[in-house]
């Protein structure tokens, strides 16, 4: 029973507290701040401070304070107290008590109750501890006649708490701070004294400084000072010594800016504001005050922030200082909404709003806080704060704080209530069948906003009320209410179905669930229920016990359902829907049964009732005051009771309404209002309700009531320069408008409405705020009230303001001439009476009865007064300032009249050009005047200045000074122009002041590029030239061009753009363009550009490339077979894009595939059509055929296609090479064959045919098919002595081919010795076996013998004799090969077989020799060597660069020259080269060491090179020669030449790119600099060091004094730089040695000399082979690109045969010391492409001077001139016939032409035709018809050919270090020059005759005299030793000396075999230490044949490994000579280099 009670009672509690609090919650409301304590607080130490905090809300908020970081601020005692009404308290305190957490750091306010809590802004809280002080007073400046300036010089330590309040002349003159001054003492805001105009009188008086600390109050006086004036009266230039850098004053406020500069003459002050695009001079107005060093401005908006910029000037000159003045606008925050309440679960978004002055302010520093604490910046957009998903935890205030830069924060706070959010069912009971007695506890928990009720209900009526039943519930902290039921002791009847509803106003839910107790059925008391028509009615059985198996409803005896509408649910439960009232009421009778039988019934009523319904009313439109209404509130259904009632806003009718209520009757009811006013006006309700529902009905009466005064206004009174607020508030139904309106004129005319506007202020309650009220604002306002309702009511009230004197402008000035009448004026505004009085100096009180020089008139305005001062003839002594002073009853004001007595000002000073454009400049000046006259306008002069032409002056006029300042427009870009400023004066005009030349900026060029041209170069090259813009329109040096080009068949307009440099002087520029697509058409443009930019484009130009070759083959080559001798090929052409021209047609390249030995050389066949299709015939039987198609334009042939293999169709075989027939025994015959030589196709069978003859009988015929493997039959059972007769075919799939021979036999009973095999030809790789079959018939004795010399079992170590007669020979050699023979006997017969065996090993390695080499390509040639037997199937070139990696090649085996390109210039490549057949690769061929053309960059002349200026140098880098490798980049530095040695050097670039030309600034005229450049290249580095005079700052020469020291101390550059002194010693040098070496080999040569007419025939006849040879090469070539190095000392490189003069020597490319004669084994030269040749013969000898050079120039060509420009190249070498070519190839041999003139060499690339760049026709006339003929005459074109072979001898005999000639035996004495061991670039200047001779530099091949035997013979020694060869190669390398390097011939080692014929053979083993270079002079087409010496090296002598090996003596030299030789198979054009004969 205790616990029933005790749930009893926490359920009345809990109840009761839930009942109370939930009207409580409607009116809870958060804190707000009432006063929030200030941002920031200082006190002293001995006052105290205290900070004041309250707040507002419901309930009342605590006020606590807490520190920074959040922790409580707790009393302590004597120190710190916090109040009840929230006050913070710091007590005064002792300096030894200071504490810094207590009395300097950051306090907070929070406001808290149950709602949230908001925190304050920061309060920074300072506490000064008093500390006594001093202040000084320091004199900054004294001189006699200017201003003193006096500054109160106070401790730092307190200098921002104390102030000067005023200064004290002695003996008691306060002098109090003004913005103006007396004219004699200003003391200004900052605290400095001014004393202006001192006088002697003044260094007697005294000064003190009173100051007063901000906090404590106290007044510190300093010690007086003395003033001391200096006597000297200079002039003193300006400078600022105290000026406020930054000024912050807030909106409204008066701000002053300070700048005080002291000088002698006092200086004048001009101030500028810089908030617009440019500085702007401040002037004065209404809220601008003018007052010398300071700039007041009242009242103060945001439009005033900014830099201000004060200017302080006298003669003396002038000096400025920067202020800024930063305006802090308030702003305003507000959080939208302030209270926002949402649903649980909906999403909150808060807005945070900053405003200034209503306008938005940007972006600011956001933070937000939610009760206090500040919330992370996820939860942030922006300015935005959303929160997602509230719950209850999110309720609660939140903070908008913003925080500015300047320090101060600003918040707003805002209330998030939890809206309605319905229930929600937390926990529930389950279902439970229980027996009767225990106690059963059912609990519900549910969450919901406003927190709900909880009912309970049993089978849908409420609980028993038994004392057995107990019901509690409790809220939780969180808000969720729980509810629980308990039943003491369950008993059968209290089972049921139980539910719990959790209901509030937002919704409802609820949950039930049975308990089951088990017992009989019973069924509790059913209620009445009443159920509402229209709805569903559930009506549920009370049925209690368990289980129950049915339950049942009747109704008048009849079970339910009988009606549609009725329905019994499984549960048990009748649902009604809808329920009617006059057939669904009445009494239920429910009844339950279990299974046993038993049931319960009861009965209840049911009693249905109608809802009411109300009729719509409304009331009337347009009701007024005054008048009545009335309306009635109908009920058109519903049951009685009823009962209606009236509600007015929610509320019932007060009875102070006077509205009257009657009841019409039960269902009506009238509502009337006899007197309508405003209160009627309101939403009226009708509320009309019966047990069933309440039903309400609301209708609007709104009562319109004209406007009324609330506050009436009145008129108003307002001191100038104050705020008045005019009050204008009323009311009525509509709200009324307020508008006020101001008085035009009287108060009676015509009225304007006031509109928002700075300083006018409309508020939303009416009121109209004037702010800074001046007279303009003076007059009647009218306030006006409407809201429709009447005419409205208005008021006219008037606004006085009270008005002290003021001045509208503050200082003035007055010029007047020396003698004038000075008139000083001032008008004064104000209240009238004003007092006017005159003072001079502010002082001195004017009077005209004292002073017969002035007179004052006076009178009176509508504003106030006007004052007129007149002084008559004024002089120096009456400058000064004269104060007009005014006074009324409302104060006095003075303005400051400065007198000055006018002078003609002096010219104006520091002339400089603030702003220079394209086409204006802004200049500016200063003044320059001495306060005597002033300048009425000044006259800008400016005039071109150009030194050619004096313009005259142009003028313009400046009339507003104070601006300083004229822009000067429509001037030229990129001009020099001269100004110059005239002062004019009232007084006349100044002298000009200094003239400023100023250079206009450039503007983008505004012409193109004039003569656009574009020609093809190559196919893939355009050279485009142009010529630059004209001058006028370049506005600017033209830096450079920009060339832009694009295909002209491309769709896209844009262009691809290129820049090329200029030369900044306007001159032609041409770009080459290439990497361009072929034989297609370009449209190019060019643009100009300058500094500024690019111009307009050119008109387009359109050029179209060269044809070139098909870069792709022709695609989808096919093949088939169309018979055994036919195939048929067809393709389809390349790709439109890579044909490069026009096709002319295709080739077809074709050859077997078969394995021969060695491949017979026209199995190669090229056929040429210009179908798609083409058919082959004559082909071999059944071959498979390797196909290539290729296209091919005018230019050549194109790329090659892959091979296709395609292969012939079969045919009948051919007959079987062979038959052997054989008596085997006396009755059989053994037939032997062997197979067709040509099958045909795969052999199916042979066909054996027999016939048996007896005479001339034939007796049988007989025919036997064997199989195709079978090659032998023996016919068994033969007649003796019948002669047979044997014939053999071979068949095919085709058919039977054709029958061998036919061979007979006799059998006979003797079987003779016989062979049946067969022998021939036998091929069989190295290393491997072969069988030499040997198998006979007749038992007989067999013999080997090879090349006749029997062999015996083991006479060979690697071959066997089988005792079947087979030779087995092993592991093959070379020397294995040869023919064997095996002989057969055995008495009877004898017969003899012979097999050639033929061993297949590695080829040797072939002859490399290079042909010729650029700067960026190496051309080579080979020979193949010995072939070992087998066809060659390739080659592999190596190749690398000196200390690079090595590269490999793959070459055809068909190839036998080969181009490198894309090499380094001026770069050593290592090359070697070998081959590969079928076996194996050969040894390499010797490592050649070539040197790609172009050395290190030469040197310009400095004449050439620079071009001095007076401050700047002009460098001509393209005169900077090149050398023929493409300059890097150059590093430029110079240096002033002085004593000192070691001066520094100014580096201007070290990587400076190629360009034109440079410009060095900055230097100084007439001084001598030395400059010191470095150019790079790939090849090197050349440095030079040039001395240059600067010219005179007028640009004339330099003084000779300076010129003169410049020579003496210039170093000729070639001893600077060791790169050319190490050179030209070597030349010298070696030209002496070559004289010797010359005069010695021509005395060997005449000695040893001896003909050889034979040999020389010989010659002659190989001749026409090689020009065959190099014909059919130069087809191979055809592009070609010259590039030249510069020349120097103005020489040209001859181009064509008209450019060589006759005279001209040559000498070869660069004998380098990185190269070495191959018999050295180290480098070998193969520059073999130097050439020469005369038009006639020299007849004056070296001593003569050649002729000029061709006048023809090719665009490479360096400039001879410093400024010329390059010419045009030559059409019609470009366009020249490709025939016009001589003997050498086309474009693979590159010349290097050397002009033999005073600079060594030049080098040529490949021309772009390469014929066109060779010998002219008449040239290859004479090569070609005169191959060997030498002459004295000067026509040699004219000899013939007969002398050549009589007169030609061939016999030379050559030393290492003679020359050996070859004088003819007729009297022509043609001499043949073999240089050895000499250098040929020297010989050329040696020879002193008139002959000229032509040299042959052989390159050493296989000769094709060996015979073959020589050539196996000598190939086997090699194979044996290639290993140690190799090897020994290696070691000959590095032991090298440098010493005997030739640049010469490339000399491979050579071993000389005698052969059997007396010739010589000539072999490479790729050893390299031969005896010595093999070099003779020869016929120019003659081919390397081995011509014989008196000595041969015997051909067994063996080769030289040794690496100790001497060279022999020189008489062995001489019995050894070497062999001459003639390159008769090599597919290049001769090389020569010509030179006078020798004397005879």
């Amino acid at each position: 029973m205790w616990i029933s009670s005790r749930f009893f009672v926490i359920f009345l509690l809990l109840h009761l507290d839930t009942t109370c609090s939930e009207p409580f919650e409607a009116h809870l409301r958060g804190p707000g701040f009432v006063m929030e304590p200030p941002g920031r607080v200082e006190f002293s130490n001995s006052s105290g401070g205290w900070l004041d905090c309250s707040a507002s809300g419901s309930p009342q908020p605590t006020v606590d304070w807490v520190h920074a970081d959040g922790s409580a601020v707790t009393e302590i005692h004597g120190v710190r107290r916090v109040l009840r009404n929230g006050t913070l308290v710091l007590m005064p305190f002792a300096a030894a008590a200071y504490h810094q957490d207590v009395h300097n750091t950051i306090y907070r306010c929070i406001a808290s109750n149950s709602v949230g809590r908001i925190v304050s802004r920061d309060v920074q809280v300072r506490a000064v501890v008093a500390q006594a002080y001093k202040v000084d007073v320091e004199v900054l400046s004294a001189s006699r006649g200017c201003t003193a300036i006096l500054r109160c010089v106070v401790p730092t330590f307190v200098k921002e708490l104390v102030r000067v309040v005023s200064w004290v002349h002695e003996p008691a003159i306060y002098i109090y701070p003004s913005l103006q001054g007396d004219g004699k003492f200003h003391l200004l805001p900052t605290g400095e004294l001014l004393i202006h105009n001192l006088q002697e009188s003044d260094e007697s008086q005294s000064f003190r400084c009173r100051s007063m600390h901000r906090l404590t109050r106290q007044v510190v006086v300093s010690s007086p000072t003395r003033l001391r004036i200096n006597s000297h009266r200079g002039i003193i230039s300006p400078s600022v010594v105290e000026h406020t850098a930054h000024v912050q004053v807030s909106q409204d406020e008066g701000a002053v800016l300070l700048c005080v500069a002291q000088g002698c003459p006092s200086p004048e002050y001009s101030w500028f504001t810089h908030n617009g695009a440019g500085p702007l001079p401040v002037l004065s107005g209404p809220r601008v005050r003018l007052l010398g060093p300071i700039l007041a401005i009242e009242a103060v908006t945001g439009e005033d922030s900014g830099v201000y910029k004060c200017t302080a000037g006298n003669v003396g000159g002038e000096a400025s200082a920067e202020l800024r003045l930063t305006v802090a606008t308030p702003i305003q925050v507000e959080i939208s909404p302030n209270v926002l309440s949402v649903h649980m679960g909906g999403t909150a978004e808060f807005r945070c709003l900053v405003t200034s002055n209503g306008s938005p302010v940007g972006m600011q520093n956001i933070l937000w806080y939610k009760d206090g604490r500040q919330l992370p910046s996820s939860g942030r957009v922006e300015d935005t704060l959303v929160v997602p998903r509230v719950s209850r935890e999110n309720r609660g205030m939140y903070q908008c704080v913003v925080r500015r830069p300047e320090g101060d924060t600003f918040q707003a706070t805002a209330e998030l209530q939890l809206g309605d959010a319905p229930p929600v069912l937390l926990y529930s009971f389950i279902e439970q069948t229980l027996q009767p007695g225990p106690a059963v506890s059912l609990k519900c928990s549910a969450a919901g906003n406003p927190t709900p009720q909880i009912s309970w209900t049993l089978d849908g009526f409420p609980l028993p009320s038994n004392g057995r039943f107990m019901i509690g519930q409790y809220i939780t902290v969180h808000g969720d209410v729980i509810s629980h039921v308990n039943i003491s002791h369950v008993m059968v009847e209290d089972g049921g179905e139980y539910a719990c509803i959790a209901e509030n106003r937002a919704g409802r839910v609820q949950h039930a669930a049975r308990l089951n107790i088990y017992g009989l059925p019973y069924i509790r008391l059913i209620p009445k229920v009443t159920a509402v028509s229209g709805e569903t009615l559930n009506l549920k059985c009370p049925v209690a016990g368990y289980p129950i198996e049915e339950i049942h409803w009747e109704r008048g005896g009849r079970e339910l359902p009988d009606d549609i509408r009725q329905r019994v649910q499984p549960d048990g439960s009748l649902t009604i829907s809808p329920v009617q009232k006059n057939s669904d009421s009445g009494v239920y009778t429910c009844w339950a049964r279990n299974k046993q039988g038993h049931s319960a019934r009861r009965s209840g009523e049911v009693t249905v009732i109608v809802p009411p319904s109300i009729e719509p009313f409304a009331f009337q439109e347009g009701l007024a005051e005054g008048m009545r209404t009335r309306t009635v509130c109908g009920v058109s259904r519903g049951d009685p009771p009823l009962k209606l009632i009236w509600l007015k806003d929610g509320d019932p009718l007060p009875d102070l309404l006077g509205a009257n209520v009657t009841m019409l009757d039960q269902y009506s009811s009238l509502l009337s209002i006899p007197s309508l006013s405003a209160t009627h006006s309101g939403e009226y309700t009708c509320v009309a309700k019966n047990p069933a529902a309440e039903i309400k009905y609301t209708a609007l009466l709104q009562v319109k009531v004209p406007p009324r005064w609330i506050v009436e206004p009145v008129d108003a009174n307002v001191e100038r320069n104050r705020h008045i607020m005019l009050h204008c508030q009323a009311q009525g139904v509509p709200t009324p408008s307020i508008v006020w309106k101001k008085a035009t004129g009287s108060k009676s005319g015509e009225y304007e409405e006031v509109r928002e506007r700075p300083f006018t202020k409309l508020l939303g309650n009416g009121s109209l705020l004037l702010q800074h009220v001046k007279e303009d604002r003076e007059g009647f306002y009218l306030c006006q009230a409407n809201n429709g309702i009447g005419t409205g009511i208005g008021k006219v009230i008037q606004l006085k303001v009270n008005s002290s004197p003021y001045f509208s402008s503050t200082s003035r000035s007055v010029m007047v001439k020396k003698g004038d009448t000075a008139l000083l004026q001032c008008a004064v505004s104000g209240d009238k009476p004003i007092n006017i009085v005159w003072l001079r100096s502010g002082k001195n009180t004017l009077n005209p009865s004292t002073n017969y020089k002035i007179s004052v008139k006076q009178e009176a305005t509508p504003d106030g007064v006007s004052a007129e001062l007149q002084i008559r003839t004024v002089d120096a002594t009456d400058s000064g300032p004269y104060f007009c002073r005014a006074s009324n009853l409302y104060g006095n004001d003075q303005q400051l009249v400065q007198l000055q007595v006018q002078e003609p000002p002096l010219p104006p000073s520091v002339l400089e050009a603030a702003m220079i454009s394209s086409r204006s400049v802004n200049i500016k000046w200063q003044p320059k005047t001495m306060g005597t006259g002033d300048v009425t306008k000044y006259l800008v002069e400016f005039r071109e200045a150009d030194p050619l032409f004096v313009e005259q002056w142009q003028q313009i006029e400046v009339k507003d000074p104070p601006m300083f300042n004229a822009l000067i427009e429509n001037l030229k870009p990129a001009t020099r122009y001269a100004f110059r400023v005239i002062a004019e004066g009232s007084a006349g005009r100044s002298a000009p002041s200094q003239e400023l030349i100023v250079r206009t900026e450039p503007q983008r060029p505004a012409g193109p590029p004039l003569s656009l041209s574009a020609r093809p170069l190559s196919s893939t090259e355009l050279l485009i030239s142009w010529v630059a813009p004209l001058p006028e329109l370049r506005h600017g040096d033209i830096q450079g061009y920009n060339v832009g080009y694009k295909l002209s068949s491309s769709g896209n307009t844009a262009y691809n753009f290129t820049s090329v440099a200029g030369d900044y002087d306007g001159g032609n520029g041409e770009l080459l363009l290439s990497g361009l697509a072929k034989f297609a058409r370009y449209n190019v443009v060019v643009q100009a550009f300058n500094q500024v930019g690019p111009g307009p484009l050119s008109e387009p130009t359109g050029a179209q490339t060269m044809e070139d070759v098909p870069s792709r083959p022709p695609e989808d080559v096919r093949c088939a077979a169309l018979s055994s001798q036919s195939l048929q090929v067809s393709w389809q052409p390349p790709p439109i894009y890579h044909t490069n021209g026009l096709l002319q047609g295709y080739k077809l390249i074709f050859e077997p595939i078969i394995d021969d030995i060695q491949p017979s050389k026209d199995e190669v066949e090229s056929r040429k059509t210009t179908a798609l299709t083409m058919v082959l015939t004559g082909l071999r039987k059944y071959t498979n055929y390797s196909i290539q198609v290729l296209a091919h334009t005018r230019m050549g042939d194109g790329v090659v296609s892959k091979p296709l293999f395609c292969h012939s169709e079969e045919d009948v075989p051919e007959a079987p090479a062979d038959i052997k027939v054989v008596s085997s025994s006396s009755q059989s015959l053994y037939i032997s064959w062997l197979p067709p030589n040509e099958p045909n196709g795969v052999i199916t069978k042979y066909s054996l045919y027999t016939r048996v003859v007896n005479g001339r009988e034939e007796l049988n015929n007989e025919k036997r098919s064997l199989p195709s493997q079978q090659a032998y039959y023996e016919a068994k059972g033969l007649h003796p002595h019948m002669e047979y007769q044997f014939w053999v075919t071979a068949s095919t799939r085709v058919g039977e081919g054709k029958s061998s021979r036919v061979s007979s036999q006799i059998t006979t009973n003797r079987v003779p010795a016989r062979i049946i095999s067969f022998g021939g030809s036998v091929v069989r790789p190295w290393r491997s076996t072969v069988t030499l079959p040997c198998t006979a018939v007749g038992k007989p004795k067999r013999e080997w013998f090879k090349s006749d010399v029997a062999l015996r079992q083991g006479g060979m170590h690697n071959s066997q004799l089988l005792d079947s007669g087979d030779l087995i020979i092993s592991s093959l050699q070379l020397a294995d090969g040869g023919n064997y023979s095996c002989q057969v006997d055995n008495g009877i017969g004898t017969d003899r077989l012979t097999h050639t065996l033929v061993v297949q090993v590695p080829p040797t390695a072939p002859v490399l020799y290079v042909t010729s080499a650029t700067s960026s390509s190496i051309l080579m040639h080979w020979k193949c060597g010995f072939t070992g037997n087998a066809p060659i199937t390739g080659y592999t070139l190596f190749y690398r660069r000196t200390n690079g990696n090595t590269d490999e090649m793959q070459l055809s085996r068909h190839a036998s020259s080969h181009e490198l390109k894309g090499l380094v210039c001026g770069s050593t490549y290592q090359i070697h080269l070998s081959a590969q057949n079928k076996v194996g690769t050969s040894p390499t061929s010797t490592m050649l060491h070539v040197r790609t053309q172009g050395q290190s960059p030469g040197h310009p002349a400095s004449t050439a090179l620079l071009a001095p200026n007076s401050t700047s140098l002009l460098v001509r880098l393209h005169s900077w020669p090149d050398n023929g490798c493409p300059l890097l980049y150059f590093v430029l530095q110079y240096r002033a030449v002085t004593e000192d040695p070691d001066a520094e050097w100014v580096l201007v670039s070290n990587a400076l790119k190629p360009q034109r030309r440079i410009v060095v600034n900055n230097l100084t005229p007439s001084t001598l600099y030395q400059l010191r450049m470095e150019a790079h290249n790939v090849a090197g580095i050349s440095q030079a060091d040039f001395t240059f005079v600067t010219l005179t700052k007028d640009g004339d020469p330099p003084p000779p004094e300076i010129v003169h020291r410049g020579h003496r101390g210039q170093t000729t550059v070639i001893f600077a730089n060791m790169n050319l002194l190490i050179p030209s010693i070597a030349a010298v040098s070696g030209m002496f040695c070559t004289i010797i070496m010359v005069i010695v080999c021509y005395r060997h040569m005449l000695k040893n000399a001896q003909p050889h007419a034979e040999q020389a025939n010989h010659i002659q006849k190989e001749s026409l082979e090689n020009r065959a040879n190099s014909e059919a090469a130069q087809r191979e070539r055809y592009y070609a690109t010259i590039h030249k190095v510069s020349m120097q000392n103005n020489d040209k490189i001859p181009e064509t045969s008209e450019d060589i003069s006759p005279y001209a020597t040559f000498q070869l490319s660069e004998a380098g010391g990185n190269m070495s004669q191959p018999h050295h084994g180290g480098p070998a030269n193969t520059l073999l492409h130097s050439f020469m040749y005369h038009e006639r013969a020299l007849a004056e000898g070296c001593s003569s001077p050649p002729p000029a050079a061709s006048k023809n120039r090719r665009r490479h060509s360096r400039k001879t001139e410093p400024e010329s420009e390059e010419s045009e190249s030559d059409q019609d070498q470009l366009t020249s016939s490709r025939t016009e070519s001589s003997n050498q190839h086309e474009g693979k041999i590159k010349h290097s032409i050397i002009y033999h003139g005073a600079q060594s060499s030049t080098s040529s690339d490949l021309s772009p035709m390469s014929e066109q760049k060779s010998l002219p026709r008449r040239g290859r006339s004479r090569y070609h018809h005169q191959q060997y003929q030498f002459s004295t005459n000067t026509t040699p074109r004219h000899h013939n050919s007969n002398k050549m072979n009589n007169n030609t001898t061939s016999n030379t005999n050559t030393t290492a270090t003679n020359t050996t000639a070859t004088p003819s035996t007729s009297s022509n004495s043609n001499k043949i020059l073999s240089p050895r061991g000499g250098n040929l670039k020297s010989i050329s200047s040696t020879f002193k005759s008139q002959d000229s001779i032509q040299c042959h530099i052989p390159t050493l091949v296989k000769s094709p005299s060996i015979s073959t035997q020589q050539q196996k013979q000598f190939h086997k020694q090699q194979l044996q030793s290639s290993s140690n060869a190799q090897h020994s190669s290696a070691s000959n390398s590095n032991s090298s000396s440098l010493k005997q390097q030739q640049p010469l011939l490339i000399t491979p080692k050579l071993h000389q075999l005698e052969a059997s014929n007396g010739q010589e053979l000539m072999g490479l083993d790729g050893i390299g230490n031969s005896h010595s270079p093999l070099v003779a002079c020869m016929p120019p087409s003659s081919q390397f044949r081995p011509i014989p010496h008196k000595t041969i090296m015997p051909a067994h002598e063996p080769p030289h490994h040794h690496q100790n090996h001497q060279p022999p003596h020189p008489q062995q030299q001489q019995q050894h000579p070497g062999t001459l030789l003639n390159p008769s198979t090599a597919m290049l054009s001769s090389k020569f280099f010509t030179a006078p004969t020798l004397p005879k």
